[in-house]
């Protein structure tokens, strides 16, 4: 009697352990369909990036695309490059830099705060355009004109240069508003604060700005406005940073900043 109840007991442990093997079997499949980034246990933690106001639209529209692609989310912080790079060298939390030029990520590479190269993620243009009321008055005179501080921010520096090609620099000397970045020049042509202002075509493109109100200056009057993009040394998601950066130069995506108002990058 005894025997054939320790037969009984371990015929019942063995079956007990091969239905735990089968359940855990079965959980190892079920996570084996799992998408990668769900399987592998990648990282769901933003990444934080420094962004060139300029690329406030495309930045945000394209983040939903990678995050669906890649199942990371972006956290931007947008401003003028200049103010962002100063950020960074004082310390910021930041993965990536997304300047409106190559010159300050180029600058973090040489100061060991950025992995080499630079990736050039997009060709930019910018344009004087008018503000709806002073079209709306058809007024022939220019009032004050917005700019982007030149020391600070690319575009600015770009409007100053096609000012200078123009003839008209020191005409409208006196006139010149700077604001901080291209963003803040938009808001007061926005606002009705200014009547006319160089900001970024892909500004105008997101928002529909019909083009009888602003004319774009001609690539060949400034410098060439190319974004550069750097991974930062301080990231924790060297990966999924550099990820993004090959997201921002596919065929696709290049594609689709060509219809934001971006020439295409390197």
């Amino acid at each position: 009697m005894a025997a054939d109840t320790a037969r009984l007991f371990r015929r019942r442990h063995f079956e007990t352990g091969m239905g735990r093997i089968a359940a855990l079997l079965a959980i190892a499949c079920a996570f084996a369909t799992l998408p990668p980034a769900v399987a592998t246990g990648a990282n769901t933690t933003p990444l934080r990036l420094a962004v060139a106001a300029n690329f406030r639209a495309p930045l945000n529209e394209l983040a939903e695309e990678f995050e669906r692609r890649h199942g990371v989310p972006l956290s931007p912080t947008f401003g003028a490059s200049g103010l962002l790079a100063a950020q960074i060298r004082q310390g910021a939390p930041f993965d990536a830099f997304f300047s409106a030029d190559r010159m300050r990520p180029q600058a973090l590479i040489d100061s060991g705060l950025a992995a080499a190269p630079v990736t050039v993620y997009a060709r930019g243009r910018v344009a004087l355009v008018s503000s709806a009321s002073a079209t709306a008055r058809n007024r022939a005179g220019v009032g004050r004109i917005g700019v982007p501080n030149p020391q600070l921010a690319p575009y600015g520096a770009a409007a100053m240069q096609c000012l200078q090609r123009l003839g008209v620099q020191g005409r409208f000397r006196n006139r010149l508003v700077f604001g901080n970045n291209v963003n803040q020049v938009d808001h007061f042509l926005e606002s009705g604060a200014l009547e006319v202002g160089f900001v970024a075509l892909g500004q105008l493109v997101a928002r529909d700005v019909p083009a009888e109100r602003f004319w774009v200056c001609p690539a060949s009057f400034h410098e060439p406005i190319d974004q550069g993009a750097v991974v930062l040394h301080r990231t924790g998601h060297p990966a999924a940073t550099r990820q993004l950066l090959r997201f921002m130069t596919r065929p696709d995506t290049q594609a689709r900043l060509a219809q934001l108002g971006y020439l295409p990058g390197e």
